[in-house]
């Protein structure tokens, strides 16, 4: 039997909020190890940025649609680099 596919929601604090920014879906990826990954690369980026976060994780079949949200690679190049429009 083949391990179950996730599905990651990256959730932003805006206001007393959590806003949903970015999905990594399990299904676009080859394998386990690379879902991982982007889970890791979501959840480094976003503390190196210190943008509150929190990353929602569930089960997703293979017939659900796909998420509205932006993948988190599209999403991740729409943030600032760290500096970035910072005077010395």
């Amino acid at each position: 039997m083949a391990d179950p596919v996730e599905l990651t929601v990256v959730q932003v604090r805006d206001g007393d909020r959590w806003r949903g920014v970015a999905v990594i879906d399990g299904r676009n990826y080859p394998d386990r190890a690379s879902f991982d990954q982007a889970v890791m690369d979501a959840f480094d980026t976003l503390a190196e940025l210190r943008i509150p976060s929190q990353l929602a994780t569930r089960d997703v079949t293979a017939t659900e649609p796909p998420s509205q949200l932006p993948a988190w690679y599209d999403y991740r190049k729409t943030l600032a680099p760290k500096g970035a429009g910072e005077t010395e």
